[in-house]
């Protein structure tokens, strides 16, 4: 190729490059600055006392009724009320980030009762919930548990799936939820021995359900707890069985359809979850949040399984096992030579 024709070829390339580099623009997007709403999430139930409500400010972006974990947006300075249909109330108390909690031991949840939440904002706003009656919640017949041999590496082990078996009263519409906490046997190295202890791990998911295609038949095989399996010994699970309205179920159901979209474009538009409580001045400014009120049965059990063996453990959970020791490995964790208090009296569940 003749050298004229390189330099040709060099100008037009430095040209088309040039070019490009003037047609790019620097563009700045608007800013969104939305009014930040107020966020509750308050609770009433036939445990003994005390109840806590949760109060804070959404976040710049907040789009969905949970507050920004900056402390910035609790709320310090807010009256906060629980009254019952009889008249009888409680004064709940700051305790901080955002935290108030009944101080009445004597005013507690009652089956058939109706609660309602009232929050006196400092700012002379009144914010109140709808009237939330407590319904008799059945009792929980049994737990079993479920060996589940998949795991996730990084993420997670093989896990044992803990399922709630109760029976639905006949006649009349029921919502339930589920809250489920464990304490899971963990070991970790240090020095030149390990040590062991139990990890304290609350079940994050939200698990609610309608009877509406099962009422007055029974509910088998409902999961509410995922333990994973890091180390031998025992599996601590203690269940609670809530009953909740139906409003509070529909929110839950709107909470959870939000949160598992898969980010298609064909997912629709997120937006702020409605819940009970709204501005007693304005009935069109809700709160982001809920106030529930709920009886409550509790069932704890001990998960002990003799199958597991060492060789899969480390093959599989190694990866999981930290070094120091044990409770500073594990957040939350207690020794294990003592069982976690109160499961005494705890339904035995070997697994063999």
């Amino acid at each position: 190729m003749c050298g004229n024709c390189i330099r040709k070829i060099i100008v037009l390339v430095l040209l088309i490059f040039f070019a490009g580099i003037h047609c790019v623009r620097n563009i700045q997007l608007p800013v969104r600055f939305p009014t930040p709403e107020l966020v509750v999430e308050g609770f009433i139930s036939t445990d003994p006392p005390p109840y806590s409500v949760n109060l804070s400010y959404s976040g710049a972006y907040g789009n969905t009724y949970q507050a920004g974990m900056d402390t910035t947006f609790y709320i310090v300075d807010a009256r906060v009320v629980i009254q019952d249909d009889q008249g009888d109330s409680t004064v709940c108390a700051w305790t901080g980030n955002g935290t108030y909690q009944s101080s009445d031991s004597n005013f507690i949840g009652t089956v058939g009762r109706t609660y309602k939440l009232i929050v006196y904002l400092s700012n002379g706003q009144t914010y109140i919930s709808k009237p939330e009656k407590i319904v008799a919640v059945p009792p929980i017949d049994s737990l079993t548990a479920l060996y589940d041999s998949s795991y996730i590496e990084n993420i997670r082990p093989t896990q044992f799936i803990i399922s709630v078996n109760t029976h639905d009263p006949p006649g009349i519409p029921n919502f339930y939820r589920w809250i489920a906490t464990g304490y899971i046997p963990r070991v970790s190295y240090g020095g030149n021995c390990c040590s062991l202890c139990d990890q304290y791990l609350p079940e994050n998911q939200i698990t609610v359900l309608s009877d509406q295609f099962i009422n007055g038949r029974e509910i088998e095989q409902q999961p509410v707890y995922y333990s994973p399996v890091y180390w031998f010994g025992k599996h601590f699970v203690e269940v609670k069985q809530y009953s909740i309205s139906q409003d509070i179920y529909l929110f839950w159901e709107q909470y959870l359809a939000q949160t598992n979209r898969t980010g298609s474009i064909l997912d629709p538009l997120p937006a702020s979850l409605r819940g009970n409580i709204y501005n007693q001045s304005d009935s069109n400014d809700f709160a982001l949040g809920l106030f529930a009120a709920s009886d409550v049965y509790t069932k704890k059990a001990v998960f002990i399984p003799f199958f597991l063996q060492e060789y899969l453990l480390l093959d599989i959970a190694g990866e999981f096992i930290q070094p120091d020791s044990c409770q500073v490995a594990y957040p939350n964790a207690i020794p294990d030579n003592t069982d976690p208090p109160g499961w005494d009296s705890a339904q035995i569940i070997d697994l063999r």
